[in-house]
């Protein structure tokens, strides 16, 4: 497991943050942030699926689609993904599929799942599932223990 720099602190951080942006609306607790290889911030997404009725947006594919929507699809190129939560197969494969070089996640799904309840579940790790492809991508996580787990307990609280 990489090292994590401040940098990448502070932006697992703002994940985290935007899970708890989600979880005031009534969706679940997850957020992302993607940033270019030069620090810059492409583009936040956090979990809309309840309000929007559309399983699709979780929070990571929100962010991809709102950096392609800025017209900073090149930018993801080699970009990370911060995620508040492990990604689930479906966003690991959209990040593949849009290049992005590398993805940091705070709770892992093994952990969070046992607190927040909720199905469809996987046991699909998501370095497994990028490991299959032929782009290289780099899976660093679980990071920051209890501080990424304690919005998931919120959420759970109710």
């Amino acid at each position: 497991m990489t090292t994590l720099t401040e940098i990448d602190r502070t932006h697992l951080r703002r994940a985290i943050e935007l899970a708890e942006v989600a979880t005031a609306r009534g969706d679940r607790p997850f957020g992302a942030v993607a940033v270019d290889r030069d620090g810059t911030v492409l583009a936040e997404g956090a979990n809309a699926v309840t309000t929007s009725g559309d399983v699709t947006t979780h929070a990571e594919l929100v962010a991809i689609l709102a950096a392609t929507a800025a017209g900073k699809a090149d930018a993801l190129r080699g970009s990370t993904v911060y995620a508040s939560g492990e990604p689930c197969p479906m966003c690991a494969a959209a990040m593949v599929w849009a290049h992005v070089g590398r993805i940091v996640f705070a709770a892992a799904a093994a952990e969070f799942g046992q607190i927040l309840p909720g199905s469809p579940s996987f046991t699909l790790a998501c370095a497994d599932l990028v490991a299959t492809a032929d782009v290289p991508v780099e899976v660093s996580g679980p990071h920051l223990g209890e501080e990424a787990l304690a919005v998931f307990r919120r959420a759970a609280a109710g």
